[in-house]
């Protein structure tokens, strides 16, 4: 993994740590389960494409994956709090979509796009789930 790749994942938990709303958020699974709500920022793939308009540059996706892991009080698997928290690290991650630059809009997609949000309610109550994909574009002239 790259400098730019490593600063992106960052730049992501930083800014959904920076919103309040989790006991914990993590770059990978978070060893300590007992803490909630939290966050975990996973990777799931880089893809290089490359540049139409330069013969040493590549266009780049990383995706991660924004996993909301949620217990409730109540016992019930309320969907629309997982929902609520999706929300708000989606319009937190927006604010900046240019990643402090390191991302870019390019032919292939905008610098910072979200995926739908997809919730987990079969777990074990009263546990609840929710996640969505992140894509973050840059170029770059590294091979790998």
């Amino acid at each position: 993994m790259t400098s730019t790749e490593a600063a992106i994942l960052t730049d992501l938990c930083e800014t959904v740590r920076a919103t309040g709303a989790f006991a914990a958020v993590t770059i990978g699974p978070d060893a300590d389960s007992a803490r909630w709500p939290r966050a975990e920022i996973l990777f799931e793939s880089l893809r290089r494409i490359p540049a139409e308009d330069r013969a040493d540059a590549f266009w780049c996706v990383l995706t991660a994956r924004v996993r909301i892991s949620l217990r409730l009080a109540s016992g019930s698997a309320d969907p629309q709090r997982a929902l609520d928290l999706a929300e708000t690290v989606g319009q937190a991650l927006l604010v900046d979509r240019f990643r402090g630059q390191r991302c870019r809009d390019l032919p292939i997609g905008r610098a910072t796009e979200l995926g739908p949000t997809q919730l987990k309610t079969d777990l074990k109550q009263p546990y609840l789930a929710a996640s969505f994909e992140v894509r973050c574009h840059f170029e770059s002239q590294e091979q790998s």
